[in-house]
């Protein structure tokens, strides 16, 4: 909001006393700001514009009346006529009594300074303050309709019409306000009324979507083109033929702001939903359309936007096993693409990715979104498939376009309409001939059309600049703008339609320049509550719109990007402090902190939250704290649904994206030490344990910088966790040790329980099972005392295996049998599938192909639903084994083939060799020898970060028996070696076994012995 006044005088008669007066205000008390050129003109740019910068952002202009200055040829009357044109209060000064009110400043009252000028004075300052109050600004109303009803008197016919029409609104706008003045409590409590209406509806649940339907369409489209826009025959036509091609996969649009982009895109997806082409392109069909904008929408330019819009055109069956892919973390955005193009082999389906500049690096060309630009790279390299994509920049990718060049098409639009398509543009906005461009001479709309080049959003703006000000002619525009380039243009008629504006419609525009995304007017109204207590946006939206300044689309508001842009850039910065400032100074920092109070409000409840969709609001003010630069603020919000929601349904990237915002800009410690935490989870969650291990560990420097014992163990038991899985089984137990003994000097016994059990499963993998034993059955003890349903199923599961490592299947049964049924009295699916797969493995070691292949099948299916790549891998190793038995080598193939997909430090090595088994049944050496291979690659990289690996020796030396079998026969001392090393560690008998039975499965390609030298070892020498 503008804080100076602009004292306009003349140098002839009126330059020390309006310095003076200039230094008197700015004295105060209080200080007044105030803007005189000889004060505030800078030399080396040009005067008159810096003039009319300090007119179009002043708040008032004081006018010295001397008699130099009211003479109709005094550079004066430039400035006051300006002011006016620009909605400005004027408050005349009279210092000559010779002095005349000029006609058009008749109906204001002047200061008389010909007397005393300390009097005088004290009345400005008084006026001044007044101005800024409800009656100053009802006053300001008056005489602009005082001037209006002078203005109609002295009218042609023509201009009548048009003057009325703005006596009427500001008839309208006095009567509001004047009610405001008689009651300022029922207004201000309608306008709370109509925020907390527009809260209500804002928190209604998303409604599901159900049923597939053809020609379904995902999303509001970014822009509706206006229903008089004309042109674009021959690019609409080449979107079209794009769009027939089924050898193109993508087309990219590109064009400076305001040239119609997206409005003849979003114009011919429109003509589409209706299953024909426009322009008479013919018929076509589409099977659904997705429209995501960076710039106009909640639905945005990002992959996990892409993935849940494009599903939901998909069966619920496809959708779960796409669901299974992407939920699981191992699965890469290349592979999630994949199985996506693979669901739309048939019709056709377009997406449009609108206002893609803001994901390209403008330097370089690039695309800064890792995610977003490996999806793209996919739809071009993939095979075939029927996923259409427009993207509308305004920054060619040139990278992308390097990608498969013959799969896509390049349309620049840098060129506006020609004529006379621009001039029925500009006659089709004016369809009643109120500001005089319906009936204008057509060499005056040409050279419209030539000053603008024809960009859609200049002559929209021409038509606002018109509509705002009824005594500003297009001649007078185009004069104004004729020394200017024609990329200058747009910029200057961004200004002058803005400014012409008056001081409401300014705030609703900064207001929606704020949100950056569609929203309600309530949202308006809520944002300027503070400025304007009584506001009311709602028939000033409605005003905008007809003007051209506003889009509207099912009841949300927006601005162009070029207009949003110059709005924001009418927002004093402010500083950080105005975030808590009561009341709030109008400044960025108070604007985007007050706009992300709107959307916390906004959330729907917690109970309804299934998708992103419902997450808008959080994402949104989660937005609006970061470019307030409020981080720490953001981080809570981001803490609140991160890990229970985002982490849950699988958004690893998403959440990974959004915590990396706030790397080293949180200043709380505490807030710093749970983001950067939880950004560990989501990588470790991702299977990049050594990203998720470097978060873990500043976490726990940070914790205990702070002395906070709770984080610090929390991270202590994590780290061990990524060592674990990285395989340093070691590391993993000293970390669990640290953990434990602060648990117990704190009193945390769920975190000592957690502990105790994560010691017991180190020591069980380096073979020290009755150990392992102790601790898992404290940990057990500990469960039922408290209470924790959770951890007893987790830890029964536990000694069952142990129990199975030792051969005891009988015990092993009865433990696995209580997990599985406290697993499924607290609904802990995971545990189900856990159990089942150990069960599996169980029947397969004794021949019962039926049940392990029962047993593997089910958790292969409650694993893929969750997305849990450990089960899922270890789930498919076993019905790969299974079917091998039972005959089924194809079977075996794909299921050998789909467990290598899932990447598992500490199964991945099993993986590979049940490969190098199936593709020896199958007699393909080549994918035997690079299976076995791998797999002892694997395991050799395990065994050097835990010598005492007793599993992976194990994995081993089977590996090396493989490569044996193809030939190498220099591997049996290093197979020898293996087991032998493996039995001094450990010797159990169920660890025998499987060892033994996994050597047999090789033995049956082995008709000539060659292994029979090694069997003894397998078992050891006992």
């Amino acid at each position: 909001m503008a804080d100076h006044l602009f004292i306009s005088y003349s140098s002839v008669d009126g330059f020390d006393f309006s310095l003076n007066l200039a230094d008197q205000l700015a004295a105060g008390p209080p200080p007044i700001p105030v803007w005189i050129d000889k004060r505030n003109l800078h030399s080396g740019a040009n005067w008159d514009e810096q003039i009319v910068e300090g007119i179009k952002t002043c708040k008032g202009m004081i006018f010295v009346m001397t008699k130099d200055s009211v003479d109709d040829l005094s550079v004066c009357k430039s400035e006051w006529v300006r002011a006016l044109r620009y909605k400005k209060p004027i408050i005349p000064l009279l210092l000559n009594r010779e002095a005349e009110l000029p006609f058009s400043l008749g109906s204001r009252e002047y200061i008389d300074f010909t007397s005393s000028f300390d009097t005088a004075l004290a009345r400005l300052r008084i006026d001044l303050k007044w101005m800024d109050s409800p009656e100053g600004q009802l006053q300001a109303l008056k005489y602009r309709q005082s001037d209006a009803q002078r203005e109609l008197r002295r009218s042609g016919q023509e201009q009548q019409t048009r003057i009325l029409e703005d006596i009427a609104e500001l008839k309208q706008q006095i009567e509001q306000q004047q009610e405001i003045i008689n009651n300022p409590l029922a207004a201000k409590k309608r306008v709370q009324e109509t925020i907390e209406r527009g809260l209500e509806r804002e928190r209604q649940p998303t409604k599901p979507v159900s049923g597939i339907t053809q020609g379904k369409f995902i999303n509001p489209p970014p822009l509706d083109a206006p229903k008089w826009f004309q042109d674009r025959h021959v690019e609409t036509g080449l979107v079209g033929e794009f769009l027939k091609d089924d050898a193109l996969r993508l087309i990219i649009v590109v064009g400076r702001g305001g040239v119609g982009k997206s409005a003849m895109v979003s114009r011919l997806l429109r003509s589409l939903e209706g299953g024909q082409l426009p322009d008479e392109g013919g018929a076509m069909t589409v099977d659904g359309i997705v429209y995501l904008s960076d710039a106009r929408s909640l639905h945005r330019v990002n992959v996990p936007d892409l993935y849940s819009s494009l599903t939901k055109l998909l069966s619920e069956e496809t959708n779960k096993y796409l669901d299974s892919l992407y939920k699981n973390p191992q699965t890469k955005t290349r592979e999630i693409i994949q199985a996506l193009l693979e669901s739309f082999t048939a019709g056709r389906t377009v997406v449009l990715l609108d206002n893609f500049e803001d994901e390209i690096d403008i330097e370089t060309g690039k695309i800064k979104d890792a995610e977003i630009n490996e999806a793209l790279r996919a739809l071009l390299e993939l095979p075939p498939h029927r996923l259409k994509v427009i993207i509308t920049t305004r920054i060619f990718p040139g990278e992308l376009a390097l990608i498969e060049p013959g799969r896509q098409r390049r349309l620049d639009l840098d060129n506006g309409l020609e004529s006379p398509y621009a001039e029925f543009v500009l006659r089709a906005m004016d369809p009643d001939g109120k500001v005089g461009l319906r009936d204008a001479p057509e060499a005056l709309l040409t050279q419209a059309q030539e000053r603008t080049r024809g960009y859609p959003r200049a002559l929209e703006h021409l038509f606002g600049i018109l509509s705002a000000d009824r005594n500003t002619s297009l001649i007078e525009i185009l004069e104004n703008t004729k020394q200017l380039l024609p990329e200058q243009v747009m910029n200057v008629l961004v200004g002058e339609a803005f400014s012409r504006l008056d001081v409401t419609a300014q705030l609703v525009m900064q207001a929606l320049a704020v949100y950056r995304y569609p929203i309600p007017s309530a949202a308006v109204d809520y944002l300027l509550q503070p400025y304007m207590p009584a506001v009311n946006s709602g028939p000033v939206l409605s005003r905008l719109v007809n003007m051209q300044f506003v889009r509207r689309d099912a009841g949300r508001h927006y601005l162009h990007q070029i207009d949003q842009t110059y709005a924001i850039s009418r927002i004093p910065a402010g500083v950080p402090g105005d975030r808590e400032a009561n009341p709030p100074p109008l400044s960025h920092f108070a604007l985007k902190n007050r706009a992300a109070e709107w959307f916390k409000l906004a959330r729907k409840p917690r109970e309804t939250w299934k998708t992103l969709d419902d997450l808008a609001p959080q994402l949104s003010e989660f937005e609006m704290r970061c470019f307030g630069e409020d981080y720490d603020t953001a981080a809570g919000v981001l803490l609140e649904f991160d890990f229970d929601y985002l982490l849950l349904w699988g958004h690893y990237l998403l959440m990974i994206q959004l915590h990396e915002r706030l790397q080293d800009k949180i200043t709380d410690p505490l807030l710093k030490q749970n983001s950067e935490g939880n950004l560990g989870s989501a990588y470790f969650n991702m299977g990049h344990y050594q990203r998720a291990l470097d978060c873990y560990v500043r976490t726990l420097v940070e914790s205990q910088e702070i002395k906070d014992r709770n984080g610090e163990v929390a991270w202590l038991g994590n780290i061990g966790a990524c060592y674990s899985m990285l395989g340093q089984i070691k590391k993993a137990i000293e970390y669990c040790d640290r953990a434990l003994v602060i648990r117990r000097e704190i009193g945390d016994r769920i975190g000592e329980r957690l502990d105790l059990s994560n010691l017991g499963l180190g020591y069980a993998e380096l073979g020290q099972i009755s150990r392992a034993m102790d601790y898992l059955n404290q940990a057990l003890a500990l469960d039922r005392v408290i209470r924790s349903r959770y951890g007893e199923s987790v830890d029964l599961f536990s000694l069952g295996t142990l129990y199975a490592d030792l051969g005891q299947t009988t015990e092993a049964f009865q433990y696995y049998r209580d997990a599985i049924a406290i697993a499924q009295e607290i609904g802990y699916r995971l545990g189900e599938a856990e159990t089942m797969t150990e069960i599996g493995y169980i029947y397969l070691y004794q021949d019962k192909w039926d049940e392990s292949s029962g047993q593997f099948k089910e958790a292969i299916e409650i694993a893929d639903n969750l997305g849990n790549p450990d089960i899922q891998q270890r789930a498919r190793i076993g019905l790969a084994i299974t079917n091998l038995n039972q005959g089924e080598l194809g079977s075996a193939i794909e299921m050998a083939g789909e467990a290598r997909k899932f990447d598992c430090p500490l199964s991945n090595y099993k993986a590979s060799f049940l490969s190098g088994i199936v593709m020896l049944r199958k007699g393909d050496i080549l994918a035997v020898r690079d299976a076995f291979s791998t797999s002892v690659r694997q395991s050799t990289e395990l065994i050097r970060l835990t010598p005492e690996y007793y599993q992976a020796l194990d994995i081993q030396g089977l590996a090396y028996c493989g490569l044996i079998l193809c030939g190498d026969s220099a591997h049996i001392p290093a197979a020898k070696a293996a087991f032998r090393n493996a039995r001094s560690i450990n010797a159990d008998i169920g660890i025998r076994a499987r060892a033994l039975y996994l050597f047999d499965q090789l033995g049956k390609a082995d008709p000539n012995g060659i292994l029979s030298s090694i069997r003894e070892e397998v078992t050891g020498k006992i």
